[in-house]
């Protein structure tokens, strides 16, 4: 079975992914230039400091 700590990452990175293309078909498409950065920016945060952070909490 797969550790809670494997989940909240393979969880995080993929609403990541998703953002990341949403935030890209933004930027193409005209959306708002504060949303698009700020859905960059959460999307960063989920793909990076999110898995980083679960990694250094389980000790791995």
């Amino acid at each position: 079975m797969l550790d809670m700590s494997v989940i909240l990452t393979i969880g995080s990175v993929c609403v990541g992914f998703v953002v990341m293309v949403t935030a890209a078909s933004g930027a193409r498409g005209g959306w708002n230039r504060t949303g698009v950065i700020a859905l960059f920016v959460t999307a960063l945060c989920f793909l990076t400091v999110v898995p980083l952070t679960v990694a250094l909490t389980a000790g791995v």
